[in-house]
């Protein structure tokens, strides 16, 4: 990592990370942000930290046994 990669690192607060959707998925989410005017970073962002209070709250045992009752 250059010194300027370093510096950009320090300062931005967000980590990326390559996200992979099914196309129905992407869809949908492009619907509600659209309709909501909510960013899809930020509705991504609030779901995920949601699914991981839940796991750390309940456990994922029974998080995922509760996910696949739903489906």
């Amino acid at each position: 990592m250059t010194a300027l990669h370093s510096l950009q690192a320090l300062a931005t607060p967000y980590r990326q990370f390559p996200l992979r959707l099914p196309h129905e998925i992407a869809d949908e989410l492009d619907r509600i942000a659209k309709r909501t005017r909510i960013t899809k970073t930020a509705i991504s962002q609030i779901a995920i930290q949601k699914f991981i209070s839940e796991i750390e709250r309940s456990g994922v045992d029974e998080l995922l046994n509760n996910l696949c009752e739903v489906q």
